[in-house]
């Protein structure tokens, strides 16, 4: 099964959720809140408008990478990225519907889910088949700076029964360490060289973010996304512990899922899905415009499988 690519452009960091007959496609694309689409397939969703505004929300811009979770009390659960309207940082919130729809509103009123000191982004709920949760969520390269190079690490801790608080300390799981993982030295971010220049500070960045979790034959592969979103060489890869908070060793066959030439460009920050008849899919975003890679991303999805050696593997090609 090769990728489908749907009609659905100007949105980044795709999730999808399938309830009650219906698939709900949550996505960054717009800068007052998170926005919603729906639908009988995957494919074949419509714009639904946006289901957490940003006038009742504890960010005020780059409401990004929206993810929703179904809790067991049958309450929705969504983790996002807002930059705080307290100091402007990027942080992760969470807030809660009675709906898939929305309105999703701040679990607490105006506050971030939590705050340990430096940006973060992309949060991603994994639900373990004990009922266990756990947030994996990335300390952001735009204040976590590690050897003068500016460095975004993936986290982890294990959440609350009703999935809105860190019950753990948070441990290091996944770090640019392979060398597919470092094309954006520098990086080529739009509009972010300038900015870092013109305070003195450097201008190198590596990326390991948008964690995804899946869980087979009692593993654990947390997939991940590396190097810069606007490059042709924004991929995936993937790594596997025997427990839920690690540790991780990463594939050695990695990336995973990359660009196609003169077909696809920057394909990543994946998340997993199941559809209708339980089938895990693979939701990721691409560029829009092959040759012209920006923050203008396409919703797509494509198959799952493993081999006979246990490797994941995304059917996109």
């Amino acid at each position: 099964m090769k990728y489908t690519a749907t009609n659905i452009t100007g949105i980044g960091d795709p999730f999808v959720l399938y309830d009650n007959g219906t698939y709900y496609m949550y996505a960054t694309h717009d800068n007052n809140g998170i926005s919603v689409w729906k639908g009988s397939s995957p494919k074949d969703l419509e714009y639904a408008g946006i289901c957490y505004r940003g006038e009742h929300s504890f960010g005020y811009e780059c409401f990004w990478a929206p993810e929703v979770v179904k809790r067991a009390d049958g309450r929705f659960v969504m983790h996002l990225t807002a930059r705080d309207r307290r100091d402007g940082v990027l942080r992760t919130g969470v807030a809660v519907s009675d709906s898939p729809e929305g309105g999703f509103k701040d679990a607490v009123a105006g506050s971030a889910m939590f705050d340990i000191g430096t940006a973060t982004i992309d949060a991603s709920c994994f639900i373990d088949d004990d009922g266990k949760a756990y947030l994996f969520f990335v300390k952001d390269c735009s204040t976590n700076i590690i050897n003068g190079i500016h460095t975004s690490q993936i986290f982890a801790a294990e959440l609350s029964s009703d999935l809105t608080r860190l019950i753990s300390e948070p441990v290091l799981v996944a770090e640019p360490s392979q060398e597919w993982e470092t094309h954006s030295l520098p990086a080529p971010t739009v509009g972010l060289i300038e900015d870092f220049e013109s305070r003195g500070e450097k201008t190198a960045f590596l990326w390991n973010e948008g964690p995804s979790v899946l869980k087979h034959d009692g593993k654990y592969y947390l997939t991940y996304s590396a190097n810069c979103f606007d490059s042709r060489f924004y991929s995936v890869g993937y790594a596997v512990a025997q427990k839920p908070l690690g540790p991780y060793i990463k594939c050695g066959d990695n990336p995973i899922m990359s660009y196609i030439e003169g077909e696809l460009s920057g394909p990543g920050h994946n998340s997993f899905f199941k559809n209708k008849r339980g089938e895990t899919l693979c939701a990721f975003h691409a560029h829009t415009y092959y040759d012209k890679p920006s923050g203008d991303r396409r919703y797509c999805y494509c198959g799952v499988s493993f081999d006979k050696d246990g490797r994941l593997k995304l059917l996109y090609k």
